[in-house]
């Protein structure tokens, strides 16, 4: 889950503002026609008070249940009531151990996320799965966490769930994989990673085959890496090869499974930008950015040349990838030339297709756009604004936006993490716990 800096601007204070013009004209209509009644009068039988579409919202839960808290029971009794507002006073993202997750995925099954949790004896990693209302929730444990690691990620094909949990080693990190059935976990493949700051990795599932990618650092750049692994067992990984060019500076590495048996990967290339000597001094991230994108076979071994997708002179943040119509793939990206973890800039959009690459698009801009990661889930998409507020828009496979990003009462500061047709997982910060609630957002 993303770590935010929090804003001070809640929910209820935008409410009210945006109020205050109609509370007026009423005020001047009911003059009009006299002398209004006592404010405890009763309203008329039969009469609905109107709700407009803000206060109404385009989400809300999908069933009446009670979301799902992961977290120390303790600390879950001592919130009991607490609406994770920003301006809860119970509400604490920077806590230690602090429950976090990542992204998640549609299955089978409803919804399935990677965890880290506090346990009355350790910090513990786990899958949590729950049914498409969120109802049923699981936590299926994954050990204990070693070391300053990221909520595994989790891969899913059908009914088939995969999980992969970093660990370090005495020479770097491992990653371990897993099959997740039925609650129960079976480990397969262990793969061994050069150290590094970077914890990027990611899987997609084939028909029988499975690929991970993840990126390792060397003295003078940093190199995308695969394996393939079969999907059945999580085991027999291939040997680890370099996927990205030799000439290339590669790193966060995204992979996206395709109708047609291949996948889409896509990473942030880099460049030194030699010109900036003082923004260098200052340690700011001055270099070039770029999205490279390369389509790979059932083996994960490339079918063609990688082919940059944004101009090489950009300055590429961060980005989310997302299937398009027709086997193609939808890449919406931040873009600024400021430091990583600076709010603003543009967050664009293109598609990349079999024959041709669309020109990027600008989709938000200005204070719309927070210091986060804009995602694609499902048929929406998800941006944090500089006030901190999770912000949505419908979105077309091909990615122009239907409507206006607009706030959602029900999300609030929560993040969008899984899609699946008009259900979306959301997941809220709530002290040292992680509320995950289903809702059934409509545009």
């Amino acid at each position: 889950m993303l770590r935010r800096v929090g804003g001070t601007t809640t929910n209820s204070d935008r409410m009210r503002r945006a109020f205050r013009p109609l509370l007026l004209l009423a005020y001047i209509v009911g003059c009009k026609k006299g002398t209004p009644p006592p404010h405890d009068e009763p309203p008329e039988a039969g009469v609905v008070a109107a709700v407009t579409p803000a206060e109404r919202g385009r989400c809300a839960p999908a069933s009446s249940q009670e979301p799902f808290w992961l977290g120390p029971p303790s600390a879950r009794q001592k919130q009991a009531g607490s609406s994770g507002d920003p301006a809860d006073p119970l509400r604490d993202e920077t806590l230690p151990f602090a429950s976090e997750v990542g992204d998640g995925v549609s299955w089978a099954g409803g919804f399935a996320v990677g965890a880290l949790h506090e346990t009355d004896a350790a910090l513990a990693l786990a899958v949590i799965t729950l049914g498409p209302d969120g109802d049923n929730a699981q936590i299926v444990g994954l050990g204990v966490a070693h070391g300053d690691v990221e909520p595994p990620r989790v891969a899913a094909r059908g009914n088939m769930l995969v999980a992969g949990v970093l660990e370090p080693e005495a020479n770097g990190r491992s990653l371990r994989l897993a099959r997740v059935h039925d609650g129960t976990v079976t480990w397969g493949a262990t793969l061994h990673q050069k150290g590094g700051e970077s914890q990027a990795f990611d899987m997609a599932l084939g028909e029988k085959k499975g690929v991970v990618v993840w990126d390792e650092e060397d003295p003078n750049r940093s190199a995308v890496m695969a394996s393939t692994f079969d999907v059945a067992t999580a085991s027999n990984p291939t040997v680890a090869r370099a996927i990205s060019p030799v000439a290339t500076d590669a790193e966060s590495p995204r992979l996206l499974a395709r109708p047609d048996g291949g996948y889409w990967l896509a990473y942030i290339a880099r460049a030194a930008n030699s010109d900036d000597a003082d923004a260098r001094s200052e340690g700011e991230d001055v270099g070039f950015r770029w999205l490279e994108i390369v389509p790979l076979d059932a083996n994960g071994s490339p079918s063609a040349a990688p082919r940059a997708v944004t101009p090489k002179a950009g300055h590429v943040l961060v980005f989310d990838l997302a299937p398009a119509d027709e086997g193609s793939a939808l890449l919406v990206f931040r873009t600024d030339d400021t430091p990583i973890g600076s709010a603003g800039g543009q967050v664009m959009r293109t598609v990349v297709r079999s024959g041709h690459v669309d020109t990027p698009a600008v989709l938000v801009e200005g204070d719309e756009v927070g210091a986060g990661v804009p995602a694609v889930r499902g048929g929406w998409l998800a941006v944090t604004d500089a006030a901190d507020a999770t912000r949505l828009a419908p979105i077309r496979v091909s990615g122009e936006m239907m409507a206006p990003l607009r706030a959602e009462p029900d999300i609030g500061t929560g993040e969008p993490i899984a899609a699946r047709h008009d259900r979306m997982l959301v997941a809220r910060p709530a002290g040292r716990s992680v509320k995950l609630q289903v809702l059934r957002c409509t545009p």
